[in-house]
């Protein structure tokens, strides 16, 4: 097929980039000047609306110092109204003192003093205790109002912490809203100073009513509306774009062009959402919001920024099609250009893959006929296959020199191969006898009379054809079972070499000697007589006593093998009696000892089983293998096959790691 042929890929090939180069070439023109029309429209904006901001805020700087005038002006006559307050709480209470008025008389009067005050129409006085009641009071029916819940405008609760802080500073100062004494649940928002009277436990206020502060901001806030709805209402962006402010609450304080009122009504394509819902975003975002608009009608390119202190957020918003137009023109033009370069290369395209495939083809025809050639036997070379390399100086001259070099290497490496096939099978047929030989190494079972006193199952699975771990048992002269379990060093067959030596050694000792340290510390010495390669095993020896139980071993540096009790309980016979042996001659080892009962089970095991992998690389470990053992069946054989199976099924798809070797030793 013409699109599976070399010719056609390199047509295609060339055809995919030209399109390829187009279709990333136009977009990023038409980005790139839409980007310039749009930057310098955008310059013009961030420029309009910097001036509105920077107008806005030399108003509302303004609008803030009248305030905090007045604010300090009515503050100084707080302070000094409170100080005659407290002048004159005194003197009643100095009354007290004097013993001229009892303690409540002096109250009483005092309260009846504030009661009376009446700086004008706004402002008055009141008292109250630390149970937060007003005593007395200028305004009517204030007095026993309960100021408990009474908030200021910082949500602190207001005669608690006016009570604290004037007691703290001697006095304070709050704004705060509250029900105006004497009406139904009409609010106002009022100031006041707050001051501490230590001898009678008051706090006492002078307040004023904020009205005058509030109609002031509102007037000067008007007034700024309006001239910065003058200013924009002249103002044009682009050719067709304009800039409207729209507050918190949704009110158009400078709204868009008559012809465009529906703009912030205009649905998004894309959102499902009006303008008007997509803007609230702009608050909560710092700096400038710029997104776009797919209307009904038309696209627009909005921008916007929040004045977080007055509340306002200034939208320019300009029609995209204002500034897509340079675009469009000089795309349609580069369309055609790419259109007529894309014949002219699709043309070049065809006669360089004619002449790119018209030497593959003879190497395709060649390359088909070397199977059916005598590789063992020289070959011929066709003319034309051997002239390619002197022919063409390129990749097509190299790929028919590699031909002809390939062709000459074949017929060695098959020779080679053939040889190296059958040097393979030897080794592995070697290595399969190998492994059969070390099986048959491997102890009998126990003869009939001994196994209806012990339980006894042994399992060893190499990781290779042959591996280094060991297993014996055998009976003494004195009838006692003599027991061992050991991991060479390494794998393959030197361990396994050094395992039957091992095991040799065990048995030739245990002719004339039965203490197990003693059989151990002599294989050790006669395994490190003659050790050039520094291997050495891991070994544990044990001697039971069949009719008493009495169990002697010896651990030369081997895990603790793990004891079943006859209630299912597990625990490890700790305890080292020295290095592994074949490491160094004449080290001594020590005897333990314990008591093996009848029900219990001995299990050895060589570290293939608690070091065994899973894919993750994660070891089976000792805590795994000790919680099988402690609910696992009672038979030898049973128990060693429940523990290897779950070592399996842990290890799963992964290579067995290490060879595995376990001992079962139950006493009945």
């Amino acid at each position: 097929m013409f699109i599976r042929s070399l010719r056609g890929k390199v047509f295609l090939l060339v055809f995919a980039i030209l399109l390829v180069v187009a279709a990333v070439v136009m977009p990023i023109t038409q980005r790139d000047v839409t980007q310039t029309v749009v930057a310098r429209e955008e310059h013009a904006v961030d420029n309009t609306l910097n001036l509105v901001l920077s107008d806005t805020d030399a108003r509302w700087g303004a609008l803030l110092d009248d305030k905090i005038n007045v604010v300090r002006q009515d503050r100084n006559d707080l302070i000094e109204l409170g100080n005659m307050m407290n002048s004159v709480l005194s003197r009643y209470a100095a009354l007290t003192d004097t013993g001229r008025l009892s303690t409540p008389a002096a109250q009483q009067q005092a309260l009846a003093w504030i009661g009376s005050l009446k700086f004008n129409s706004l402002r008055y006085a009141f008292v109250y205790d630390s149970h937060n009641k007003v005593l007395a009071g200028g305004a009517p029916d204030m007095a026993g109002l309960d100021l408990s819940d009474i908030r200021d405008i910082k949500g602190q609760l207001l005669a608690k912490s006016m009570a604290d802080e004037s007691r703290l500073s001697g006095h304070g100062f709050a704004l705060f809203r509250w029900p105006i004494p004497g009406s139904q649940g009409g609010m106002e928002t009022r100031y006041a100073y707050f001051g501490y009277f230590q001898p009678w436990n008051w706090v006492f206020a002078i307040s004023d009513d904020a009205r005058t502060l509030l109609t002031l901001t509102q007037t000067q806030r008007q007034n700024m509306e309006a001239a910065v709805r003058a200013s924009l209402a002249r103002l044009t962006l682009a050719k067709s774009g304009f800039v409207f402010i729209i507050d918190n609450n949704g009110r158009l304080v400078a709204p868009p062009p008559a012809e465009r009122a529906d703009l912030l009504h205009a649905i998004d394509k894309n959102t499902g959402k009006p303008l008007s819902a997509m803007l609230t975003e702009a608050r909560h975002t710092a700096g400038r919001l710029q997104f776009r608009l797919d209307a009904t009608d038309k696209a627009w390119e909005i921008e916007a920024v929040y004045h977080k202190p007055l509340g306002w957020t200034l939208v320019a918003a300009v029609p995209r099609s204002d500034l897509t137009e340079p675009a469009h023109r000089l795309v349609n033009r580069l369309a055609l250009f790419f259109a007529g370069l894309l014949a002219l290369a699709l043309a070049g395209a065809w006669l360089m893959a004619a002449r790119i495939t018209r030497p593959l083809d003879l190497l395709t025809d060649y390359a088909r006929q070397l199977p059916e050639q005598d590789l063992t036997a020289p070959a011929e070379t066709p003319a034309r296959i051997a002239a390619l390399p002197g022919q063409y100086r390129d990749e097509v001259g190299r790929l028919a020199a590699s031909f002809l070099f390939m062709q000459d290497k074949l017929g060695e490496n098959v020779a080679r191969l053939m040889s190296e096939t059958s040097s393979r099978q030897r080794i592995e047929s070697e290595l399969n006898i190998a492994h059969d030989i070390q099986l048959g190494l491997l102890p009998v079972p126990l003869a009939g009379e001994i196994r209806l006193r012990v339980d006894l199952h042994a399992v060893m699975r190499p990781a290779k054809e042959v591996g280094g771990d060991l297993y014996d048992y055998f009976e003494l002269p004195d009838g006692r079972l003599c027991w061992a379990v050991g991991d060479v060093s390494g794998k393959g067959v030197p361990a396994a070499l050094f395992m039957a030596i091992t095991r040799t050694l065990i048995r030739a000792t245990a002719e004339d000697e039965t203490d197990p340290a003693v059989i151990v510390h002599r294989v050790n010495n006669r395994l490190s007589a003659n050790n050039p390669n520094m291997m050495f095993v891991t070994l544990l020896l044990g001697v039971l006593d069949l009719a008493t139980g009495a169990l002697s071993w010896a651990n030369a540096g081997h895990p603790p093998p793990a004891v079943i009790g006859a209630d299912g309980a597990v625990r490890l016979l700790e305890g080292r009696s020295g290095p592994a042996c074949g490491v160094q001659e004449d080290l001594p080892y020590r005897r333990l000892d314990t008591q093996l009962a009848q029900g219990e089970t001995l299990v050895g095991y060589t570290d293939g089983i608690t070091d065994a992998m899973n894919p993750d690389n994660e070891q089976y470990g000792d805590k795994r293998m000790l919680s099988l053992l402690a609910d696992a069946p009672a038979a030898a054989a049973d128990l060693a096959g429940r523990l290897v199976a779950d070592v399996d099924a842990y290890a799963g798809q992964a290579e067995q790691f290490d060879d595995i070797t376990l001992v079962v030793i139950r006493r009945l």
